[in-house]
């Protein structure tokens, strides 16, 4: 048994600390009762894009082709790529409505493959020189790289030695050994760099139904093939250069191979609709190829009818009995496991948690009386009790998270899961009941970490000091064995009299092995790197930690940052862009900070990344290579009072939803809900600016995105359009969403304040929606609605003041109802 730490009294030290937080609070108290915003937001973005030198050296390159100087050439393209080879370029733009425009970056390596094949395919002499230089080492570093059955070792070859004549046949087998691991993304990637023919073909007489350079599925699926089947062949046979992605300079791989490999991933990944037409394309244009697939030579079209025809394929993404993260997965796509007999459910336990509430210009939190204020108007929660907690389940244990604690309880009895001194004599109305680490609450007085006063007696009373924008919410990660949580403030960029009450958040790393023992504490912050934050809780893979980092300042320079936890080294960090801060931009210049809770998605080794600062970003985990960024239209954040700042920014615990070659994401700081291309970064849809008012995207079924706020959404997963909505709006009087609800099984969970509906996942085949099974009555049990997680048999509801537990019970039998009304009169 542990023993707790020392608590003490949160009064400890207020004789002198009063005096202080007095003047800190006076810059407050003088302010209007109304804050006005003093300087027009900026909604510039600044990227790392290529410089005046670099752009020379392209200039040079073109020169150098042009004059037909290959070598010298092949000179200059290897001083850029290894010289600034980690610049951004622009690559394209989509002009999508008047004055609204999505514009794409890649790496100046990334660009240079692509722009090189280009060159390669229109000057046979230059690809033939190069290949005199690199052929002969190329096919041994792509043969040993082959032989290692290492996904990163052969990518890296791959890309090194990108123009050899080896390189198609070294993606065919990228591709197969990433399938093998289930990274259907990475897979389909691979195969579709073999040539520009695996995507959509410049296409002047309008047959094909996608833009240049997206998937090529989506621009077949509905064509007339009788009609145009041999224009279609035509276009991807002639396909050159409208390949988004860098593909080879030429291949002898037989395309029948590659759409048969993209319609087995497909399948395996349980896009049936993605691989339907996939094997219609293989039909019409390859019926006799065969090849060798599934461990054996095959007729690929006969092989992959019957294999698509006998079952769904959906890959398992789900998680039986746990709920290791924030959306239950780093995809940020998990399905629950439906509860045996949950005919209905009642609640088996409950806990106290901390009451959070928004900054406000005064009042309560703004060291003045008491006096009625405007109300803030906040989607799907109050502005004086928020939504803040986002509970896991690991091991049948329920965990859950605030700013200066970590508590798990046994999720089948509500007791502590892990047992300390003391702890029998707490009740579970305190806040420290369930608790295995706590932070400031101990008088150690060290002055020397980093050079700030972390634990001084006034970081240990945790005083409300911040004033930030935006909710707090608190979530945590995990890999099953070890638990991570940010611990400290959220408030980014406060002004300096605050910061020098609280130290940012560290990242803390739990052993749930060791009844979650303390196994490190990483802070964002050394003493030389400056004002540096993380921006939400980390991934956990293994010993590294992926997180969203800030540097405040005059410009907010956003980033993503690795670290081995087993030594607290940052292993790299990225720069994505930089940004005026939403704190001095949204309000009074200087006297607010902002509260970040950005997530970060893992799958398939790529991390993608909503800044809520005008761009999206893909990164390859390993190294932190850019793959693509994508900068959107951002709305106006300009309010002229601090409680409309608040509801701009109320959308923050927001992260993209990676699932079946679609990033699908939307940012606190755009009007829209928008699907990107996994692989490119490339403007797939996007609903209409205003359309929805959205809080929380819930997951995907095969055909839908469900979004909800104050209603719950299905927005067809491959064309952005919304095809239902529950409540209808005339209902909406009655019922209105309250807090993030959850896929289980075939359903989908979704909380009001008084009850939760449980809705089919699916839409009948009248487009309508259908309810699976009653609502649970939570006004009975004196319980209210909030954020669900169901794992372990139960459902989780974490609500503003307490965390309960609610049990499956089958329904009330007739007897026992007529029994209860004999009862009653």
């Amino acid at each position: 048994m542990r023993s707790r730490p020392t608590l003490t009294s949160r009064s400890a030290g207020l004789v002198w600390v009063l005096p202080l937080l007095l003047l800190g609070a006076t810059q407050v108290l003088g302010q209007a009762q109304d804050v006005f915003a003093r300087a027009e937001f900026s909604l510039t973005v600044e990227l790392p894009e290529t410089k005046n030198d670099t752009k020379n050296l392209l200039a040079q390159v073109d020169q150098q082709l042009q004059q037909q100087k290959w070598q010298d050439a092949i000179d200059t393209l290897e001083r850029l790529i290894s010289g600034h080879g980690n610049e951004l370029i622009v690559q394209g733009s989509d002009q999508v409505d008047l004055g609204s425009q999505y514009v794409y970056y890649v790496e100046l390596k990334t660009y240079l493959r692509r722009r090189i094949s280009e060159y390669a395919r229109q000057m046979p002499e230059f690809l033939e020189v190069y290949r005199t230089r690199i052929d002969s080492l190329a096919r041994q570093e792509l043969d040993a790289a082959i032989a290692s059955r290492d996904p990163a070792q052969l990518s890296e070859a791959i890309n090194t030695y990108f123009l050899s004549r080896h390189a198609d046949e070294a993606l065919l087998h990228l591709g197969d050994l990433l399938l093998e691991q289930g990274r259907f993304n990475e897979a389909r990637t691979a195969w579709e760099r073999i040539s520009p023919r695996y995507r959509t073909p410049e296409d002047p007489q309008g047959v094909l139904l996608a833009m240049a350079g997206q998937p090529i599925w989506v621009a077949v699926d509905g064509v007339d093939w009788g009609k145009h089947r041999d224009t279609i062949r035509s276009l991807l046979d002639d396909n050159q250069a409208s390949s988004s992605l860098a593909t080879t300079a030429d291949s002898d791989v037989d395309p029948a191979a590659v759409w048969a490999r993209l319609c087995l991933a497909s399948w395996l990944e349980g896009s049936s609709d993605r691989a339907a037409v996939e094997l219609e394309l293989l039909r019409q244009l390859h019926p006799g190829a065969q090849g060798y697939l599934g461990g054996r030579n095959v007729n690929y079209a006969e092989f992959l009818t019957k294999l698509v025809a006998s079952s769904p394929g959906e890959h398992d993404s789900r998680h039986a009995g746990t709920w290791p993260t924030f959306a239950g997965s780093y995809a940020r796509t998990a399905q629950a496991d439906l509860p045996e007999r949950a005919k209905t459910y009642k609640p088996n336990w409950s806990v106290s948690l901390e009451t959070q509430s928004l900054s406000r210009a005064g009042g309560r939190n703004g060291f003045g009386e008491e006096r009625e204020l405007q109300r803030i108007p906040l989607v799907a929660e109050s502005s004086d009790a928020l939504l803040s907690t986002f509970p896991v389940v690991l091991d049948g244990n329920v965990i859950v998270a605030d700013q200066e604690r970590v508590r798990a309880f046994q999720i089948d009895s509500g007791l502590p899961a892990f047992p300390t001194e003391g702890s029998e004599f707490f009740d579970r109305d305190e806040l420290d009941y369930g608790a295995f680490h706590t932070s400031g609450r101990r008088l150690d007085f060290d002055f020397n970490m980093r050079g700030r006063r972390r634990g001084s007696p006034l970081s240990a009373m945790s005083l409300k000091l911040i004033h930030a924008l935006g909710p707090d919410r608190f979530t945590l990660a995990s890999d099953d064995t070890k638990l991570v949580a940010r611990i400290g403030t959220t408030a980014i960029g406060v002004p300096y009299v605050q910061s020098q009450f609280q130290d940012p958040a560290d990242m803390v790393v739990f052993d749930m092995r060791k009844e979650g023992k303390l196994e490190a504490r990483i802070p964002p912050v050394t003493e030389l790197s400056g004002p540096w934050s993380f921006e939400g809780t980390a991934i956990i893979q293994g010993n590294r930690l992926y997180c969203g980092m800030i540097k405040s300042g005059v410009r907010d320079e956003s980033a993503i940052a690795c670290f081995d936890w087993t030594t607290s080294q940052m292993l790299w960090r990225r720069t994505i862009c930089l940004t005026q801060p939403y704190g001095s931009g949204l309000v009074a210049d200087g006297e607010y900070g902002f509260r970040s809770h950005n997530l970060l998605t893992l799958k398939d080794g790529i991390l993608y990344y909503n800044t809520n600062h005008g761009v999206i970003a893909a990164l390859e985990a390993d190294r932190g290579d850019m793959l693509w960024l994508t900068r959107y239209p951002r709305r106006g954040l300009i309010p002229d009072k601090l409680e409309k700042a608040h509801a701009l920014v109320q959308r923050n615990v927001n992260p993209c939803i990676v699932t079946r070659g679609l990033v699908i994401t939307m940012p606190l700081d755009c009007e829209r809900l928008l699907a990107l291309d996994a692989a490119t970064g490339q403007l797939v849809w996007q609903t209409v600016p205003g359309g929805l008012e959205p809080l929380h995207l819930l997951g995907t079924t095969k055909d839908d995105v469900l979004v909800s706020g104050e209603q719950l959404f299905w927005v067809h997963l491959h064309s952005g359009k919304i095809r239902a909505e529950f409540p209808s709006v005339h209902q909406m009087f009655r019922d209105r969403g309250y807090g993030r609800g959850a896929l289980v099984g075939d359903q989908v969970y979704w909380p009001t304040r008084d009850k939760i509906f449980r809705l089919a996942a699916k839409l009948d085949s009248n487009g309508s929606v259908k309810e699976a099974a009653l609502p649970v009555d939570l006004v009975q049990y004196g319980e209210e609605g909030g954020n669900i997680v169901v794992a372990g048999g139960q459902m989780i509801v974490a609500s503003p003041s307490r965390l309960t537990v609610y049990s499956p019970s089958p329904l009330l039998e007739p007897e026992d109802n007529s029994s209860a009304n004999d009862t009653n009169q």
